[in-house]
């Protein structure tokens, strides 16, 4: 993070809030403290300084909704060998408001074949060894560094286990790099850049069939009512 940082103290609050105490290391990588060359270089450095097994991130205008992490460590437990976590997302206002939820953490097989993958950044959780053995982030990249980084993974045979519950709430506002959309050209170029490094497709036949996949399996259903539902709460209460 660097600069003005007006939702900072809810997303910390968000992580303490989740009741592990010393169980949860929380390094803030601040740019105005130690400079670098752009969020992927921040989250790289952030990430070479944890010391646990299980890895995350969380950016500084977002929150980790309530019970996340607890969601999360239930699924480790339950599932021997898995090494990578994809959670759902909620969308927020500039004031926390719910306006919109995001349901498409499902692994398909054509994911990192023949398709870009596209989970929620900070709704992924990671085994520290994946995270040393396939690399971190491409430091060429701005905005769309996990999806990136997720393809990649993909492309070498990783996959995540979906955990079918809301963990990131993404705040869109008029200064979000992302949830903006002040810099959709820039972000086009660097989804270009993805699908022909690693030969996918951002958009086209395969996302289609992915759209498709979600009315069969009821992804689609579940995103509208749970949207209903959830539209206008506080993410405190999400």
């Amino acid at each position: 993070m660097k600069g003005e940082r007006p939702f900072f103290g809810e997303a910390i609050g968000s992580l303490k809030g989740q009741g592990l105490g010393d169980n949860l290391e929380i390094i803030v990588q601040d740019a105005d403290v130690e400079p670098d060359a752009g969020q992927s270089d921040a989250l790289n450095k952030g990430f070479a300084k944890a010391k646990g097994e299980w890895l995350f991130w969380l950016n500084a205008d977002d929150v980790l909704l309530p019970g996340a992490l607890k969601k999360v460590w239930d699924r480790i437990n339950r599932i021997e060998t898995v090494d990578w976590i994809a959670g759902d997302t909620v969308y927020l206002d500039e004031k926390g408001i719910v306006k919109d939820v995001r349901t498409d953490a499902k692994w398909r097989s054509w994911f990192g074949k023949r398709l870009s993958v596209w989970t929620g950044g900070p709704s992924s959780f990671f085994r520290r060894e994946l995270w040393e053995k396939r690399g971190g982030f491409a430091a060429d990249l701005k905005y769309a560094m996990d999806i990136d980084l997720w393809t990649r993974w993909a492309k070498a045979g990783e996959r995540f286990v979906g955990l079918g519950d809301y963990v990131w709430g993404f705040r869109m506002h008029d200064e979000s790099k992302t949830g903006s959309g002040r810099f959709a050209a820039e972000q086009a170029k660097e989804l270009a850049a993805i699908d022909a490094r690693y030969g996918v497709a951002t958009m086209g036949f395969w996302r289609n069939v992915t759209r498709a996949a979600s009315f069969v399996d009821g992804t689609w259903a579940k995103r509208r009512l749970d949207t209903r539902r959830l539209n206008g709460r506080h993410w405190g209460d999400a």
